[in-house]
């Protein structure tokens, strides 16, 4: 990942809570009804920032299409779409609102010109309400699946995810697009989320592990959410310092993984991670743990029941590679 640019400062800077000036995104991690449509739609637990910016040199344009509102720098576009689906008692709403948000996350693509979704954030209310296959998670599983089996569609290489609970009723999703493809990384830890056998739904979550990819002119290791899973089992059920403590090495086994093109690296090189938890009254014990394996790196402890009812906590992270 050395090349010129390693020279000169980045473009893209991740910052946390601090805006200064015009931003690609200020994402506040607020729960509140009133919070703009670019907030993480989670309480705020503890850690070092209760917001994040992408702060990119160079004019700014925003726009609406399809449904996704964007703030574009050059070939870089931060977009965002909420969905009220009302939590209602029809399990086939929540599949048909991910293939149209997806469907028409590519049609924004093709507006705007840019080839690759680079990295993606879902937050879907009471995401384990409903039995068996009628599961609210499974259900948007199925619509996104059915979106991407869509002949010609843009989304060749899966992106980096995550998709936790919502305080906010809805779906709601946040992307990166750019010109710039990802190179996905798996872990070998676990079966890849895309192979997961059939009972875990009819048709299995689509993302990868952790992404390299360049944003703007700065290369990053995406890492997605990772939680306490070993193969596709859950492991240590019920005891959250084991959970986080199996996630975090789930996330070394990424970083290792991605070793070939980045070279060695240690985790407490992340530029920050977040913690989403099941329970508030565990943020004490997450905090600790990643104080003990995270010297130095920020993070923040969000509220946000996960989409197995066994999981307690689920970490997602990332590393700029300059």
């Amino acid at each position: 990942m050395s090349d010129d640019r390693t020279h000169r400062p980045p473009r893209l800077r991740w910052r946390a809570g601090i805006r200064d000036g015009p931003a690609l995104a200020h994402i506040r991690h607020d729960s509140a009804p009133d919070a703009d449509i670019f907030a993480c739609p989670l309480r705020w637990l503890a850690g070092d920032f209760d917001a994040e910016t992408w702060q990119l040199d160079g004019d700014l344009t925003q726009g609406t299409h399809h449904g996704w509102h964007y703030r574009r720098s050059g070939d870089l576009v931060f977009a965002a779409r909420h969905v009220d689906d009302g939590d209602g008692p029809d399990p086939q709403a929540v599949q048909q609102i991910a293939h149209d948000a997806y469907r028409q996350l590519f049609a924004l693509q093709g507006e705007l010109g840019l080839r690759h979704v680079q990295r993606i954030w879902h937050w879907l209310s009471s995401v384990t309400a409903g039995a068996g296959d009628d599961q609210r998670y499974q259900r948007f599983c199925r619509g996104r699946a059915q979106a991407l089996d869509t002949p010609g569609q843009p989304m060749t290489t899966l992106p980096p995810a995550t998709l936790v609970d919502s305080a906010r009723r809805g779906v709601r999703l946040h992307v990166l697009l750019g010109e710039r493809a990802i190179e996905a990384v798996e872990n070998p830890r676990q079966i890849s989320a895309y192979d997961y056998p059939r009972a875990y739904g009819v048709r299995a979550p689509a993302f990868a592990r952790a992404g390299i990819v360049t944003l703007a002119d700065t290369p990053y290791l995406l890492i997605s959410g990772t939680a306490s899973i070993v193969g596709h089992a859950s492991r240590h059920i019920g005891d959250v310092a084991a959970q986080s403590d199996e996630a975090l090495t789930n996330v070394a086994a990424v970083i290792e993984a991605a070793a070939h093109r980045i070279g060695p690296r240690r985790l407490t090189e992340l530029e920050c991670i977040k913690a989403y938890l099941r329970h508030p009254e565990d943020a004490p014990v997450v905090h600790a743990v990643l104080r003990r394996r995270l010297p130095g790196v920020a993070v923040a402890l969000l509220h946000a029941p996960l989409c197995r009812d066994d999981l307690l906590v689920e970490f997602e992270a990332q590393m700029r590679l300059l």
